[in-house]
């Protein structure tokens, strides 16, 4: 089993308690950026702070590119975790009292590790959506989670549970049978994949319109139908947690509209099957289930 760090992160004690598990590669971070294929890359949370947020959402994309794991572990030190990978939703994490153990609620992964795990974790994912949970603490708030921008990208595990730290409250044959089945979750990457990956991104124009603003108002308009332009803009905070401007909400508005996605007018019926079908190529359809219960609960509720 093989992992891979970030070389800024050799020296924590994290990456020892990782070694005993895999056999750790250090990795200077230029190079991952120019060829991000490889094993898993595990990322200790102190790595993301705002000083490396741009670097960190070039190495995430890269990596999501090639189709390599990624697996986020305690100790953070910043609470918003999604905008280093730029998340469709808000991301965040909340500090509690330490639990001893976790439920699995990922189908399959039950059948791996069983229904509970005992590995202590001292937060919990504070996330609009709850698409790609795989375990939660018991009071059912997420502590591991999987994300993909799209169908094709590698995972992405954020996990509370504490996989690489010695503790009273954790079994450590729970902890490394978590960490082995994450680590051991690496996606195929093909020579074709590698060779994307590394090709730069081609340079944003200034009317270009990022998938961070196009899929939330997308996802709102095939969940909720016609909507103004200023009740798109506040349910993207309120419910996605997603802070845009008016003018990002025009743009995309233009730009779904080029594309035939929307109508011009906001307020105006948008083709659903093709806002649909824009949301399953990047694998965000369970957000969209997720949204259409949000929004017929806020309906009843008003």
């Amino acid at each position: 089993m093989k992992a891979r760090i970030v070389e800024a992160q050799a020296d924590l004690f994290e990456v020892g308690v990782l070694s005993q598990t895999a056999e750790v590669e250090s990795v200077p971070m230029d190079r991952l950026l120019a060829d991000p294929s490889g094993p898993p890359l595990v990322v200790i949370g102190g790595l993301l702070d705002a000083e490396r947020l741009v670097e960190m959402r070039k190495l995430s994309s890269a990596l999501a590119r090639a189709r390599v794991a990624v697996i986020v572990v305690p100790p953070f030190t910043g609470l918003d975790l999604g905008r280093y990978f730029e998340t469709p939703v808000q991301l965040g994490v909340r500090r509690r009292a330490a639990y001893s153990a976790a439920r699995i609620t990922d189908g399959a992964l039950e059948e791996i590790l069983g229904g509970e795990v005992k590995v202590r974790s001292d937060h919990f994912f504070d996330t609009a959506l709850g698409a790609g949970v795989l375990a939660v603490d018991a009071q059912s708030k997420p502590v591991l989670l999987r994300y993909q921008a799209t169908n094709t990208a590698g995972p992405v595990f954020f996990s509370t549970l504490q996989l690489l730290t010695y503790t009273a409250l954790t079994d450590e044959a729970h902890r490394q049978s978590l960490l082995w089945h994450l680590l051991s979750w690496t996606p195929t990457v093909t020579a074709e994949a590698r060779e994307i990956a590394r090709q730069p991104p081609s340079p944003p124009t200034a009317e270009a319109v990022g998938e961070g603003v196009l899929v939330p108002i997308v996802l709102l308009l095939a969940a909720g139908g016609p909507q103004t332009a200023e009740l798109l803009r506040s349910r993207a905070g309120a419910l996605l947690g997603v802070d845009l401007s008016a003018n990002d909400v025009g743009r995309a508005l233009e730009e779904l509209t080029r594309q035939g996605l929307s109508a011009s007018d906001a307020s105006a019926v948008s083709d659903r099957g093709a806002l649909v079908r824009f949301l399953e190529q990047r694998g965000m359809h369970p957000y969209l289930r997720e949204l259409g219960a949000l929004l017929a609960s806020e309906e009843t509720i008003t």
